[in-house]
């Protein structure tokens, strides 16, 4: 059996420096989770006009989400949080408007359904 040492794909690593690679992992791993939370994006007429109440209940699921995750942000300016959490309260807003001027559909229609 080889040493670690002895192997050709083991690169010497000084402690110091393996400390700042994980760092520098961490440190990159957590914009990914803020790029994962900045997704709600002005809908389209094409969207709009396609939406139905599932469309809506997915959208008013993910802002209350938002809404608990945006603040548990470290490092991101508030006003970018707060920007966050209203595009995705908009979102939802402008579905719910469009089933009701399109369907017909009520605000306590709507309002039934309840995120799990």
């Amino acid at each position: 059996m080889m040493s670690p040492e002895a192997s050709p794909t083991h690169i010497p690593m000084s402690r110091p420096l393996r400390y700042w690679m994980c760092l520098l992992l961490l440190v990159a791993a957590e914009p990914s989770r803020a790029q994962d939370l900045v997704e709600c994006k002005r809908i389209d007429q094409e969207q709009l006009a396609a939406a139905t109440t599932e469309t809506l209940l997915f959208l008013r699921c993910r802002a209350r989400r938002i809404s608990y995750e945006a603040p548990r942000l470290k490092g991101v300016p508030q006003r970018v949080k707060d920007d966050l959490m209203f595009a995705c309260l908009d979102q939802a807003d402008a579905v719910e408007h469009q089933l009701r001027v399109r369907h017909g559909f009520t605000r306590e229609s709507l309002a039934r359904e309840r995120c799990e």
